[in-house]
Formats: C-alpha cells, sequence, structure tokens
C-alpha cells in the first residue's frame, strides 16, 4: 500500500462491517501499539448533540491561551483528514498512508472484523503521541460505554452534551437507557461537566460520579449562562464570570455549549495552570465557526445547510428555522438516516415548508428518499424525490426564486454532501 488513494481505498472498504461496538479490538489495536491513549491528557466528549460545537468552542479557547490542541471527530464533511486535527492542521496524507501502514498488519492478526472507527481511533491516538498536543479532545462516535474511544481509561476530564433517544437499536429505547450508556465514559475520580437538564437523567449522572468519588457539574446548577435581547450572553462559573459574551455561530442553543466548554476550561486551567483571561475567552467564543451547523453558503437565493439528525437537533433548530423563513417561501432538501426517527423528525420540520425535495446520502444506512417521500406527504402536499444531493440542490435552484429560502437538513452525510457539490471549503 503506497498511495493515498489506495489507504483510502482500504480504510472506506472497512466501513461496509457496519458499526460494532465493543471495546476488543481497540484494546488490542492499542495494546499492539503500546497503549499510546496513557500517554495523552484527553478530554473525552459524548452526547446526542452539540459535542463537535462544545469542541470546537473549547479548541478555540484553549489555542487562545496558547495550548496545544489535538481533535478526533467524526464524521469528516469533505476529506478524511477532518477528523484528526492539531491546532488548525488536518493530519497529512503521508501520516494517513504510514499509519495505515503501521496498524494494518496488527489488525490481519485480530480474529474478527476491524471496523473503519476501531481503525481510525488508534490511528488518532497514534498520530497524537507523535505530534504531543497539550490537550485531547476526543469525541465519540456511537454511546460511550461500548464506544472505541473509551478505550482512554483516565481522561482528565468527561464532558456529556445532553442525552436525546438516538440509535436505539444499539442504545436503547428509553432516555435512561441511553444516558447508561453514554455514562459509560465516567471513570473513578475523573470530573464530569454535563449539559444534562432533565431531573431524571441527572440525578443518574450524579449518582454514578458519587459511586466514583468525582465531581460533577450540570449546566444550570454548578454553573449558569444569563442570555439578554442584545444578543450576548453572560457565564457563572465556579470561580470565573465573564460578560458580554458573543458567538459568531447562529442559534441560541449554541450559548449552552460555550458554557459546557467555558466549565471545562476551569477545570483545565487548574490540570495545565494557566490563567483564564477574560479578553482571550471573548475573542476566542467571537471567532469559532462550526461548519454544517446553521451555516449559511448561498446567497439570492439565501441557501443553508445544518447537520441536526434527531429530533432533539430538529427541535433546537426549530425556532431558528422559523425566524429565517419567515415571510418567504421555504424549500427544504431533506435527507435522514434510516436509523433515525423519522417520524418525529417530519412532523417538526417539514410543516415549515412550502415544499420538500427528499433525498439521500451514498450509504447504506441512508433512508431510501421513496420512504422518506411517505412520511414527509403527511404534512406537506408539495414533495419531490430525488436520489443524490447534486440532484435535489440542481432541482432546488431550479424552483426558487431570488428571495426563497433553501435549507437543507437532516443528516450530516448530507451536510457533507452538499460541501462537495456546492464545493465548499471546511473551515474549522
Amino acid at each position: 500500500m503506497t498511495s493515498y488513494q489506495e489507504t483510502l481505498d482500504y480504510l472506506y472498504g472497512l466501513e461496509h462491517f457496519g458499526i460494532s461496538l465493543g471495546l476488543e479490538n481497540i484494546n488490542e489495536l492499542c495494546t499492539s501499539c503500546g497503549n499510546p491513549q496513557e500517554k495523552l491528557r484527553i478530554v473525552h466528549v459524548a452526547g446526542s448533540n452539540g459535542k463537535g460545537s462544545s469542541i470546537a468552542f473549547l479548541r478555540q479557547m484553549l489555542r487562545r491561551h496558547g495550548l496545544s490542541v489535538g481533535v478526533y471527530s467524526s464524521p469528516h464533511l469533505r476529506h478524511f483528514s477532518e477528523r484528526i486535527v492539531i491546532d488548525e492542521t488536518p493530519i497529512s496524507e503521508a501520516e494517513i498512508v504510514a499509519l495505515t501502514r503501521k496498524l494494518r498488519p496488527f489488525v490481519e492478526k485480530i480474529p474478527r472484523i476491524v471496523t473503519f472507527f476501531d481503525f481510525t481511533t488508534c490511528m488518532a491516538l497514534l498520530y497524537f503521541v507523535r505530534q504531543a498536543p497539550d490537550i485531547v479532545l476526543l469525541e465519540t462516535g456511537l454511546g460511550g460505554r461500548l464506544d472505541a474511544t473509551n478505550v482512554a481509561r483516565k481522561p482528565l476530564l468527561t464532558v456529556v452534551t445532553n442525552i436525546a433517544l438516538e440509535h436505539e437499536e444499539f442504545l436503547g429505547s428509553t432516555l435512561l437507557e441511553v444516558a447508561a450508556e453514554k455514562a459509560g465514559i465516567l471513570k473513578p475520580g475523573v470530573p464530569l461537566v454535563s449539559g444534562v437538564k432533565k431531573g431524571k437523567i441527572r440525578d443518574f449522572f450524579a449518582e454514578r460520579q458519587r459511586e466514583m468519588a468525582a465531581a460533577s457539574d450540570f449546566l444550570g446548577r454548578e454553573f449558569r449562562i444569563r442570555r439578554l435581547r442584545d444578543g450576548s450572553f453572560s457565564y457563572y462559573g465556579s470561580e470565573y464570570r465573564f460578560v458580554d459574551l458573543r458567538l459568531a455561530m447562529s442559534g441560541r442553543y449554541q450559548e449552552d455549549n460555550a458554557a459546557l466548554a467555558l466549565r471545562a476550561l476551569e477545570y483545565i486551567s487548574h490540570e495545565v495552570l494557566f490563567e483564564i483571561k477574560a479578553q482571550l475567552v471573548a475573542e476566542a467564543l467571537a471567532s469559532v465557526r462550526w461548519p454544517g451547523r446553521l451555516q449559511k453558503v448561498g446567497d439570492k437565493p439565501d441557501i443553508y445547510l445544518d447537520g441536526a439528525h434527531n429530533p432533539h437537533g430538529v427541535r433546537a433548530l426549530e425556532p431558528e428555522l422559523r425566524r429565517l423563513a419567515a415571510d418567504r417561501r421555504l424549500i427544504l432538501i431533506l435527507g435522514v438516516m434510516k436509523d433515525k426517527r423519522i417520524k418525529d423528525m417530519s412532523a417538526r420540520l417539514v410543516p415549515l415548508a412550502d415544499e420538500v425535495i427528499v433525498t439521500q446520502a451514498p450509504l447504506d444506512r441512508a433512508c431510501s428518499p421513496e420512504r422518506l417521500a411517505e412520511e414527509v406527504k403527511i404534512h406537506c402536499s408539495k414533495v419531490f424525490v430525488t436520489n443524490s444531493v447534486a440532484e435535489a440542490f440542481a432541482l432546488a435552484r431550479e424552483r426558487a426564486k431570488i428571495d426563497d429560502l433553501i435549507f437543507l437538513t437532516g443528516s450530516l452525510y448530507c451536510v457533507g454532501e452538499a460541501f462537495n457539490v456546492l464545493d465548499l471549503p471546511v473551515i474549522m
């Protein structure tokens, strides 16, 4: 295996094995490589929504305070290298080839199916050890307890953004069952920062932390924010208070994600021994942009992309979409994975639209446009079926007038396809 394309073909070939939760493979891979996870200062991030934005806020604040930061996240939008980034630089093609060459012999000795996520998680950990960033922000893929990232046994801090019903065939059909899977990343003596607000779920996490002799800080309890009508907000933490904070990212729900990042920053400052500066915090938060989250990518007509992919994310998106669509026609492009709560998502989004174009990402997990259209037609009389995001955008532009709104949502995979179709740069 010598070329980058051959390497990608091998890695993407592992995706055909699908999702296989469990730690046997990642433990064996990391053991074969000298357990790189034990040589890193890791912040482990789980949750149903908001992981990427919280990580983006935290990364930028750490960078402004002079720290080097590694980030492992998923999925990527255009390029595989987006998954493994240090500071502002994605992993190079040469490193991807070299690390794949190093790991592949270990994979071939494992008598089980090694998935794409197992492989790439180990790759990221090895890369971070080679580059030695000050902090690594490690995002779970699915769940937590059996997620490959849970090979990190001694993180500095755990962050759980929120809990919502998702991936029910893997995580359970109740919020408490999902919470139990997410809580699998909690470790003895490791503090928790969380945006969980439902009392029963919050109590569950707090009790788990007490059992492990570890602190738990919840948004709205140990730390909080105050939203102001002028679009700014204030943060009240354990030791720090910051006022007149503003975000470049759209959607006031992002202020919750920023608050989680701020509380995490407080914890990290004690571990790494630096003083948090109010001006650096304000500058960092005002500069963060996270691709594919309520992002405007075109005008005349306006075009927006958002990766909301479950009912919780859609509920957060709904008021923003209402605001954007006020007094103009909305052409909604909708593509959803077949394991999502399609009925609930459609019931919230589709009534806001004048027309809906259903589509799909080129994945086995994607809901077929025909099946999605059946659900969408319950709430909208003008529904068009397309078989690709490219076809969906071509139709949307054909039908849209200059003052209309084209809005794509339902799946980060469809957002990624939109980035390709529209040839957009992925700027983090």
